[in-house]
Formats: structure tokens, sequence, C-alpha cells
């Protein structure tokens, strides 16, 4: 798969490893919904959600190495590459993604697919700039 995969996604993916600045999008909510009988959704106030947007892009860099190692693999569609992520890589890094919320480990798969799909730039476009963020590998940070 490396040889379709974009210049741009290697460079994310090199950077992050080397504990650069990886300019993205948040992952996940800071908050949960709650129904209301007969209304719209309402935003539940009661629990604020912590983000961690390194251990969740951390997750978000495990997957596109997966897919960029294993050159056997086509990238499927994004339901059956859910499914991949939900079977293989979740479990695999259990640990590392303990505490991360639904949204969060979701945020990441789909951020992954899009930017093995399409590039990382086009992953992360379309966003008002208040939006974005950069994140750096924890691990790599400290090793240096």
């Amino acid at each position: 798969m490396a040889s379709r995969i974009k210049f741009d996604v290697l460079q994310a993916l090199r950077d992050w490893k080397a504990g650069k600045p990886v300019k993205t999008v948040e992952l996940g909510h800071v908050h949960r919904m709650k129904d209301v009988p007969g209304f719209s959704p309402t935003i539940d106030t009661a629990e604020h959600i912590h983000r961690d947007q390194d251990r969740a892009h951390a997750y978000c860099f495990h997957v596109i190495e997966y897919w960029i190692s294993a050159p056997e693999l086509t990238l499927p569609e994004h339901e059956e590459f859910l499914t991949v992520c939900d079977v293989v890589l979740e479990p695999r890094f259990r640990k590392e993604n303990e505490g991360l919320t639904v949204e969060e480990l979701e945020g990441a798969e789909g951020l992954a697919w899009k930017a093995l799909r399409f590039g990382w730039a086009r992953a992360i476009e379309g966003h008002k700039e208040s939006f974005y963020i950069e994140v750096q590998n924890p691990t790599a940070v400290r090793a240096t």
C-alpha cells in the first residue's frame, strides 16, 4: 500500500515519530448530547469530557502506520476499514487507548482513513482556523 500513499501523509507520520509538531484538527467532543423527548438533543452540561489530543493522534498514526506497513492490503471502503480497526487495531493498542472516548477513537480512525485515501492536507482541510491545532508525539518529545 505504501506506493499509493501521498507524500504529505508520510511527512506527517515522519514528523510525528520525530516529535515535531503536526498540524491537525481536534478529535472527539468536549461534551455529550442528551435526548430531550419532543425536542432536539441538547448539550449535557453535567459532564465535561477531557480530550487527550496527543494520545488520540498517536492512535491515528498507529492506524496509518499499520496500513502503510502492510503492502498486501488495499484500502477498503470506510465501513470495512472501521471494522478492521475495531477487530485488529483497537485491541492491539488497548492499553495506550485506555481512557480515550469513543468519539476520540472513531475520530482518529476516520482521520486516518481520510488521510490514507486523500492525503493529510485534504483530510484536515475545510475547517475554521480556530479548529486547527498542533500535536506532538509525547514519547518522542520526552526522548529528546
